[in-house]
């Protein structure tokens, strides 16, 4: 018979993730000449546990800290340094071997875009655009299916973004859904993704809603938005493409925005010299989205190397340029960047 320990053992897994950032900015300003800002930050501390509870059951929560400080701090102090949070704790109900389907219940990103990168991916190094933009962090319930690489999904959640005239109704009205095909051929060393989705109310990603929510503002109306991405590798080659606009203008009481657009663009390559070498270029670029204060066209390159088991040190280098109606009064901003990452 299998004692507790073993029980525990063969059920639960628990992973971590620890990311140290350092960091180096120069801003040229509109008006008032460059501003330098360089500082060290503990950028992510996570710790996941997850359980197979039964042949049809998992659940999965992660917790997470994280130091978007100093002159990392690019968005006004918008984001501070927080305590640990659950950033996401899922009920898992699926079994493959019996159907395609599956359903997912509690806190978790929603399926909107893929958020493709190979740079540092959090606030206390530079996020990316479409993380910026699409990431939606909600409790939702979702129901999919997943066959021969196939998967479709569509959740609903009752977002924290409320439009005008909505009274003091809360309910659930906000929805998603995404598509996608992977492809993988271990022989020839080449794997493909391909996908779309949907959301119904973009205001509802985590940094509109915290820019909203940082000057007072209110929609007037949802605002829909669609997503397209693509993945391609070859024998160490890699290729991304992700693009992710509004369907709808995003208008406030005081500010029509328009229909706020994000595209990225990364390619690079594998490379085992000692460990694996990963070296991605990449062009970014934003459309009618000064008041989020994201970056008009960005340009970087970043090398990712393994230097030990799990562990990966990153050193990067962008170049923003930004729209006249920034909302912090930029012109151009160069960013050098290190980060240390360490798996377990």
């Amino acid at each position: 018979e299998e004692s507790v320990l073993e029980h525990i053992e063969d059920t639960i897994h628990i992973h971590g993730l620890l990311e140290f950032g350092a960091a180096y900015q120069s801003t040229d300003m509109n008006v008032g000449g460059h501003q330098h800002d360089s500082d060290l930050s503990m950028t992510t501390v996570e710790v996941g546990i997850g359980a197979q509870v039964n042949d049809w059951v998992s659940a999965e929560t992660i917790l997470i800290y994280e130091d978007p400080s100093g002159a990392i701090d690019l968005y006004d102090g918008v984001r501070e340094e927080t305590n640990f949070d659950v950033e996401e704790a899922i009920i898992t109900i699926a079994n493959a071997d019996v159907t395609p389907a599956f359903l997912k219940a509690g806190k978790m990103f929603v399926p909107f875009g893929a958020l493709l990168t190979h740079f540092p991916d959090d606030m206390g190094i530079d996020s990316p655009l479409t993380l910026l933009l699409g990431e939606t962090n909600e409790k939702a319930l979702l129901i999919g299916a997943e066959y021969a690489g196939i998967t479709f999904s569509g959740y609903v959640f009752n977002g924290d973004v409320e439009e005008m005239g909505g009274g003091e109704d809360n309910v659930i009205e906000s929805y998603g859904f995404d598509a996608s095909y992977a492809f993988e051929n271990e022989t020839q060393g080449m794997d493909m993704l391909v996908g779309a989705s949907y959301i119904s109310n973009i205001a509802d990603s985590d940094w509109i809603e915290e820019m909203l929510h940082h000057h007072g503002a209110e929609i007037v109306d949802y605002a829909g938005a669609a997503a397209a991405y693509l993945h391609y590798g070859f024998q160490g080659l890699f290729f991304d493409a992700e693009y992710m606009a509004a369907t709808d203008h995003v208008d406030t009481i005081t500010t029509d925005h328009d229909k706020p657009a994000v595209w990225n663009f990364e390619a690079g390559y594998n490379y085992n010299w000692w460990r694996n070498l990963e070296i991605a270029l990449n062009y970014a670029g934003s459309d009618d989205c000064g008041f989020l204060g994201l970056p008009r066209d960005r340009y970087g390159i970043n090398f990712n190397q393994e230097i030990f088991d799990n562990t990966i040190l990153s050193v990067g280098y962008l170049y923003d340029e930004y729209e006249g109606n920034d909302g912090l009064d930029r012109n151009t901003r160069d960013l050098l960047f290190s980060q240390l990452a360490v798996e377990f």
